[in-house]
């Protein structure tokens, strides 16, 4: 830790000295646009929302088996509409990119050896699986009136407008809500041509029962905004010349479609085998035979594809999924209609959760003006790679932050934006 210089002191608590300290360190804080996570994290721990937010601190190998997976998921997502050949050429690509970051971060952390083979193999893993259930999950009946999430997506009356869609926006000054930026990052855009609306589509991977997942969907602030965002970006004819619609198109509403996640992974079961005779040695069952399988080889893709089917359709090993299926099939959709931004009390709810977040956006980015919660110390069953902020003081965060492998990342600078203007909101 470098020593007290003049006019910079050694922080003694988390006030005015602590964001000195912090830009002594070359920790700036930033003023980031208001995105669709931001409203539940700052209910949850305001003071997570300044490190990850504020200060943009990241975890160098930032890694949950839930986050990863979905990612994947959704990244696999983006090419629906191409052939299978097209969109694994596509998916390999994205998968070796991300490899040799992994390769690099290590490199520059000082990950090495087994250590390293470890956080490589666990990607692979993940990719892996996430694949596994797309293809499976994409192409399984449903009980809606569309067979499946794949020909819903392709009905010849939707125009897909793009996938991984980013528009960002200055709303000002309303008599509701002061200025502000604000960000929608939308998974797949899509245009019913006989209604004249464009609609979002957001997938959710979900471990817990779709039917319940998707009841809270209308009450979501990721709603509410995705879908105001998008009616302010069409107000002020922000996406019509793009993509050639009409000057009077409007937002038809949110459909989300929650898939339920196998709770088998990619793996040894996933060798070839065969089925032999196996006759119990000891026991109470003595003298009995049963079958067993005998494992050969490196793991396959297509058994695991295999082992996902049987896994959603209740059926081979998996049999004891049908009755559950039977009652809340693993895929489900729901439509949150944009007629409810005409709803008054649904757009003072909106504004009134932006005026929420705006405090924590525009205030000074001093730790003591972001309380802590403790109950957002723990995360997926571990503790939270943040915790040593929340248990030390300001003075030692430098060196947390170099010892525990911390960035600062600015999460759309990487992004292009379709859309990245001011707008005037009605």
């Amino acid at each position: 830790m470098p020593p007290e210089i003049e006019n910079v002191p050694v922080p003694t608590g988390r006030g005015q000295e602590a964001q000195r300290w912090m830009e002594y360190h070359d920790i700036v804080d930033t003023t980031p646009s208001i995105r669709s996570s931001d409203y539940e994290g700052i209910l949850h721990c305001p003071f997570q929302y300044y490190l990850s937010r504020r200060l943009g601190l990241s975890p160098a190998l930032r890694w949950s088996k839930a986050l990863s997976r979905g990612s994947w998921f959704h990244k696999r997502l983006e090419f629906y509409r191409d052939t299978p050949e097209v969109a694994a050429l596509a998916m390999d690509k994205l998968l070796q990119d991300r490899l040799e970051e992994l390769e690099e971060i290590c490199q520059t952390i000082g990950i090495k050896g087994e250590s390293k083979d470890k956080v490589i193999e666990r990607e692979r893993r993940d990719f892996w699986c996430a694949l596994g259930w797309y293809e499976t999950s994409m192409h399984l009946e449903t009980h809606q009136k569309i067979p499946t999430v794949h020909e819903f997506l392709t009905q010849d009356h939707f125009r897909p407008l793009g996938s991984e869609v980013g528009i960002r926006l200055h709303m000002p000054h309303t008599h509701k809500v002061g200025k502000v930026m604000l960000t929608g990052m939308y998974d797949t855009l899509l245009y019913h041509k006989a209604q004249n609306l464009i609609f979002i589509v957001d997938a959710k991977t979900t471990a817990t029962d779709p039917q319940n997942r998707l009841m809270t969907c209308p009450l979501e602030f990721q709603t509410q905004h995705y879908m105001m965002v998008l009616k302010f970006a069409l107000e002020n004819k922000l996406l019509q010349s793009k993509y050639d619609l009409p000057e009077d198109v409007g937002v038809g509403g949110m459909i989300h479609i929650a898939v339920q996640k196998p709770t088998i992974d990619f793996g040894m079961k996933d060798r070839d085998y065969e089925e032999v005779e196996h006759t119990l040695q000891r026991g109470p069952r003595k003298g009995q035979t049963e079958i067993r399988r005998n494992y050969v080889g490196e793991p396959r893709f297509d058994n695991y594809i295999d082992r996902c089917n049987d896994w959603y359709r209740g059926q081979g090993e998996y049999l004891h999924n049908a009755e559950k299926w039977s009652m809340s099939p693993p895929i489900n959709y729901s439509l949150t209609y944009g007629s409810m931004l005409q709803d008054e009390d649904y757009l003072d709810e909106y504004y009134a959760r932006i005026s929420l977040i705006r405090q924590y956006v525009q205030c000074k980015a001093i730790p003591k003006n972001f309380p802590r919660s403790a109950s957002h110390l723990q995360q997926f069953g571990r503790m939270s790679p943040f915790t040593p902020f929340y248990l030390t003081p300001p003075k030692e965060w430098p060196d947390i932050i170099q010892a525990e492998s911390f960035m600062q990342v600015d999460r759309d600078e990487d992004v292009e934006f379709i859309v990245d203007a001011s707008c005037t909101a009605s």
